[in-house]
């Protein structure tokens, strides 16, 4: 996986090729130029005449080839340069995140030890400074490496515009004549108009995107209002000592909420990076995803990640007409990030930002999208979001509010998205769990089970697959596994439903699975 687009080996091979057609031409001009005139035979006039005329024609063109063929070589040189750079940058990035967050943490530990002690302690206190330094250069030294990928990045596209330059100037010094003239100037008001048609309809997607999100964004915030209101009318049936305590929970909930979505939505995005969880030999690595296991994938993520880290996995396969990406996406995993945050974006913040603020991008949203960057999905590339409970959230909010990739599937479990606005034209399969109260969040928009949806869409609502004898199926109810294992008994349904799916897998073909992380 490399830092920058492009391939520099493949388009140097390209450029040598161009270089050797250009060299072929004039071998051409010169073979056909070298035939001695010799004999006053009317064939032999001829053949003289169409070889010149052929030379000629040659003689007009190789320019082209020739100022293609510089400008492309000249630009390979820059790209294997460029990613060069990049890559060793985003080794010093890797080894600087590293360091940044063990010097912080030997900085927290050696304040916490001071601040312990009864009295000062001069050496403890004398650490302090120097831990400061250390933890400040190992940051600086993240920046810079972040500093020397984005430089890298832009030589390249530097190097590409001065390469687009060079092959547009070779060719307008070739184009003769007016029908030339006239069918370039054509072909560039149609390819205005194409790109003039292009921005206008992604700036009204993006109009529409914001238009839902702010909407939903409205219905929300008002359920919540409506909830805290409901918690002030109750305490006003035990006299004005209950209207003033339920009115003081109401404000404190209300500042919760909040000061939680605050918190999250306007910290910066976390820097994303590829991992390996499985480079230790002795862990084992993950068996490649099937349509029935695709489930699994939400408790290996939960797990790898856990509260101090987000982890989300990427599935890369050669489908039927391209390429298709799954990717994974892992559910809360810190619930108390008010009082001590451990590190994991998916948190309640991020989950209270999702529910009542969709028109706000999270931190865990913005990095998910960074990671598909990173993974080199292209806008047109068919994705498969997968998920459990705020892991289905999310999934759900990008299929519903982000236009940027195209969203074919959505695999959800123990996630409220019924009332998302997910197009029609993405295949959805939720499972709910009788007795899990998650899926239930979104019920204040009204009864789930009279949504009506459409026929992309299969819920699948039943027992959990383990209920517990005595406490009955609400035991247990919200549990990635029993999530997946209920998902499995009904495959048949899915696959019937959503023949489409199988797209995303291929076990005779090319798998590769890919995990990007991020911390606060």
């Amino acid at each position: 996986m490399t830092v920058l687009p492009g391939q520099p080996e493949a388009l140097t091979s390209r450029a040598a090729g161009l270089v050797s057609s250009a060299e072929v031409i004039l071998t051409v001009i010169q073979e056909l130029r070298g035939i001695v005139d010799d004999d006053e035979g009317q064939a032999v006039r001829a053949l003289h005449e169409q070889n010149e005329q052929i030379a000629s024609d040659l003689e007009r063109i190789h320019p082209r080839y020739e100022g293609t063929a510089a400008a492309i070589t000249e630009y390979a040189v820059a790209l294997t340069d460029a990613h060069a750079r990049a890559e060793s940058a985003q080794a010093d990035l890797d080894d600087a995140v590293a360091e940044r967050s063990r010097t912080a943490s030997a900085l927290q530990g050696l304040t916490d030890q001071a601040d312990a002690a009864d009295t000062p302690d001069p050496s403890l206190t004398d650490r302090v400074p120097g831990a400061q330094r250390a933890a400040d250069d190992a940051a600086a030294a993240v920046g810079a490496a972040q500093a020397r990928i984005d430089a890298a990045r832009q030589d390249m596209e530097n190097a590409a515009e001065a390469a687009i330059r060079r092959i547009d100037a070779a060719i307008d010094s070739t184009n003769e004549g007016f029908w030339d003239g006239v069918g370039d100037f054509f072909a560039d008001i149609g390819d205005f108009l194409a790109g003039i048609g292009e921005w206008i309809g992604d700036f009204l997607q993006g109009v529409v995107d914001l238009l839902k999100a702010i909407a939903d964004t409205i219905v929300a915030i008002l359920g919540a209002l409506v909830v805290l209101l409901l918690i002030v009318a109750i305490g006003a049936l035990f006299g004005t000592i209950g209207l003033i305590i339920g009115a003081v929970i109401a404000t404190v909930l209300a500042a919760f909420l909040i000061w939680s979505v605050l918190s999250d939505v306007l910290k910066s995005t976390p820097t994303v990076s590829a991992t390996d969880p499985y480079a230790d030999a002795k862990n084992k690595t993950p068996d490649d995803p099937s349509l029935s296991t695709v489930l699994d994938g939400t408790t290996e993520v939960d797990k790898l990640g856990g509260e101090t880290d987000s982890v989300i996995k990427i599935t890369k396969v050669l489908g039927p007409d391209g390429w298709y990406y799954t990717v994974t996406l892992p559910s809360t995993q810190e619930w108390l990030s008010r009082f001590g945050d451990q590190g994991a974006v998916n948190d309640l913040d991020s989950n209270l930002a999702l529910m009542l603020t969709p028109a706000l991008q999270t931190q865990y949203e913005r990095a998910i999208l960074e990671a598909m960057d990173q993974a080199g999905i292209g806008p047109d590339d068919p994705v498969m979001l997968v998920g459990f409970s705020q892991g289905g959230i999310m999934a759900g909010h990008l299929a519903a509010y982000n236009s940027d990739y195209n969203w074919e599937a959505v695999v959800v479990s123990g996630a409220p998205i019924d009332h998302m606005p997910i197009p029609d034209d993405v295949d959805v399969v939720s499972v709910q769990h009788n007795g899990d109260p998650v899926p239930r969040l979104d019920a204040i928009a009204g009864d789930l089970d009279s949504i009506e949806h459409g026929s992309n869409w299969t819920s699948i609502r039943v027992d959990p697959p383990n209920p517990d004898p005595i406490l009955g199926v609400d035991a247990g109810a919200h549990n990635s596994a029993d999530y997946s294992q209920t998902y499995q008994d009904h495959i048949g349904d899915v696959q019937e439903n959503h023949p489409d799916l199988a797209n995303f897998f291929n076990g005779d073909g090319y798998v590769d699975t890919s995990y990007y992380h991020w911390t606060e």
